[in-house]
């Protein structure tokens, strides 16, 4: 089996023609005058490649690509060109910036709600920490090295780090829309931008959700579309949600409510109901 055959045929399948138009931009010419830039197309294919394969670092990739023709040429480097330096896979995210990037993911979101791979008739919204790659600041809060960073909920413990919100198409499990936060964030406050951003390329019918980003706002904005958009908010252990339907004129929409009776004594009276319907029987 070949070992990198699935990262040469999915660089081979995908159409970055609108990738590569829009990194151009942060470069010059090759006719201009200057040292001609490296290819930020395949600048673009090694950070790609980087993320794929869980190269720890910028340094670490490099010394692969040292090694291994086969992934030199994934990332459009010439036999007779050195690998991209370490300087040129920093400089690339400083020149592109996330403006730009995003620019792409949503090009490539909107072809694929063209195809109809993305449908988005079941909206998923949950986030994941991401762990900085700096040391905390002696205030024990922020990064020293990266300052925008915070110490935040990470999957067991407290950690230096954001928070990648994402909704998702629940079908096709494909991301619709993103945002990066300070892991210290509460998920509400970016539960509203999630939502809006999403709803530029799809038109849901129910939201599934973490109860973190259940709020008043992102249930005002539901109760004005003019169709039906129901909320489904996982139920934590602590207590049990509800959902109550709400209509205001032609606009229909399902507000969440959050139950006093405890998980327990829910699954307790329906135990109850179930003994008594076989004792009936």
């Amino acid at each position: 089996m070949r070992r990198y055959e699935t990262l040469e045929t999915l660089f081979g399948k995908v159409d970055l023609s609108f990738a590569e138009k829009v990194l151009n931009e942060s470069y010059h010419a090759k006719d201009a005058v200057g040292r001609p830039p490296r290819s930020p197309l395949g600048v673009f294919k090694a950070h790609l490649l980087r993320r794929l394969r869980h190269v720890p670092s910028d340094r670490m990739l490099v010394r692969q690509m040292w090694k291994d023709p086969r992934l030199r040429r994934i990332c459009d480097i010439e036999e007779d060109e050195p690998p991209y330096g370490i300087a040129v896979l920093s400089r690339f995210r400083k020149r592109v910036g996330p403006e730009k990037l995003m620019r792409i993911v949503d090009h490539a979101i909107e072809k694929l709600v063209e195809i109809r791979r993305i449908r988005g008739g079941i909206l998923a919204m949950d986030s994941t920490f991401i762990k900085a790659c700096s040391r905390r600041n002696l205030d024990n809060r922020t990064g020293y090295s990266d300052p925008e960073s915070r110490v935040g909920r990470a999957v067991k413990t407290r950690d230096l780090g954001y928070r990648l919100h994402l909704a998702v198409d629940c079908r096709s499990e494909m991301p619709i829309a993103m945002t990066v936060a300070p892991a210290n964030e509460n998920e509400k406050k970016h539960s509203l931008e999630l939502f809006e951003k999403a709803l530029l390329h799809v038109k849901p019918e129910r939201l599934v959700a973490d109860p973190q980003y259940s709020s008043q706002s992102l249930r005002d904005v539901a109760l004005k579309k003019e169709r039906r958009l129901s909320f489904r908010i996982r139920e934590t252990s602590r207590k049990a949600s509800k959902v109550s339907s709400e209509s205001t004129g032609n606009s229909r929409a399902t507000a969440l409510r959050y139950s006093d009776e405890p998980t327990g004594s829910a699954s307790r009276s329906n135990e109850s109901s179930a003994d008594s319907k076989t004792s009936q029987a």
